[in-house]
C-alpha cells in the first residue's frame, strides 16, 4: 500500500508539471496612455485624449494552434452640437469611433488575419434637430436695420436683405432681415468605457509587430459640429494556445 501511494503521488507531480509546462507557453504585453478625454462643463466640448493608435510587440512560441487574443480598451469621448436658426432650419450630427487592429503590417480588409473583424465601432451617434417654427414668427423674420427702401435692390447688407414695402412707394420700407436671437441649439456630450477581443491565429513562432488604431467617423449637415477623443486607454496582447481537444475556431 505504501509503494502505490508513492507512485500514484508520482504521477500527480507529472501531470502538475506538465499542466504548468503547457500554461507556460503563454506570453503577455500591453502598452498604453493614461492620459484622459474630459469634458468641459460650461461648455460641454472635449479635451485632452491621446493619440490616435498603439504600437505592442510580442514574441510568441513555436508550434500549432498559438493565438494572440488582442484587447484594446478605450475610454471614448463623443461630442455633437446641433444648431437651428432662422436662416437654418435643420442641423444634424453624426459622429463614431472605429477601432482596427492590424497584425505585422496587415490590411483592414478580407486578407485580414484578423477575426471576427479588423474593425468594430466603439461608439457611434446620430443627432437631428429641425424646425420650421422660426419662419412662421415675424419677430424672428422681421429685425429692422433702420436702412430705407423701396425695394430689395436697396438692401445691400446681406444680414438684412429684404425691403418689407408692400406698397412698393419709394422710400417707404426699411431693409429687414432674421433675427439671429431665434434660434435653438442642442448639445450631447458622453464618455464611455470598452473593450473588444480581437483573435488572430499566428502559427510559426517570431516576433509580432501589433497596430490599434482609431478614427473619428460620420458627417454633418446645416450648422452641425462634432467631435470625438480617446483616452486613458491600453492594448493588452496575451499568447494562447489552442489543442485539439478544445476544437478550431468559428468565426
Amino acid at each position: 500500500m505504501y509503494r502505490r501511494s508513492v507512485l500514484c503521488l508520482a504521477a500527480l507531480t507529472l501531470l502538475c508539471t506538465t499542466v504548468a509546462l503547457a500554461q507556460s507557453n503563454g506570453n503577455f504585453s500591453a502598452t498604453g496612455s493614461g492620459l484622459a478625454c474630459t469634458i468641459n462643463p460650461n461648455t460641454g466640448a472635449l479635451s485632452g485624449g491621446i493619440v490616435d493608435s498603439f504600437t505592442t510587440n510580442i514574441s510568441t512560441s513555436n508550434g500549432n494552434g498559438v493565438t494572440l487574443d488582442i484587447r484594446p480598451s478605450l475610454v471614448t469621448g463623443l461630442f455633437t452640437d446641433t444648431k437651428i436658426s432662422t436662416s437654418v432650419s435643420s442641423a444634424t450630427a453624426d459622429v463614431g469611433i472605429q477601432v482596427c487592429v492590424s497584425v505585422d503590417g496587415s490590411k483592414f480588409d478580407s486578407t485580414s488575419p484578423v477575426k471576427p473583424a479588423p474593425c468594430v465601432t466603439y461608439d457611434q451617434r446620430f443627432q437631428q434637430i429641425s424646425s420650421q417654427l422660426f419662419s412662421q414668427l415675424t419677430a424672428c423674420t422681421a429685425l429692422s436695420s433702420g436702412v430705407a427702401c423701396t425695394t430689395s435692390a436697396d438692401c445691400t447688407n446681406p444680414s438684412f436683405p429684404t425691403c418689407n414695402n408692400p406698397t412698393g412707394a419709394a422710400g417707404a420700407g426699411v431693409c429687414v432681415g432674421p433675427n439671429p436671437a431665434c434660434n435653438f441649439e442642442l448639445i450631447l456630450s458622453t464618455l464611455s468605457a470598452h473593450s473588444f477581443d480581437f483573435v488572430v491565429p499566428v502559427g510559426i513562432g517570431k516576433p509580432h509587430t501589433i497596430v490599434t488604431s482609431w478614427s473619428t467617423t460620420g458627417s454633418t449637415s446645416g450648422n452641425g459640429t462634432i467631435a470625438s477623443c480617446v483616452g486613458p486607454g491600453v492594448t493588452t496582447v496575451t499568447q494562447v494556445k489552442v489543442f485539439n481537444n478544445s476544437g478550431s475556431l468559428s468565426f
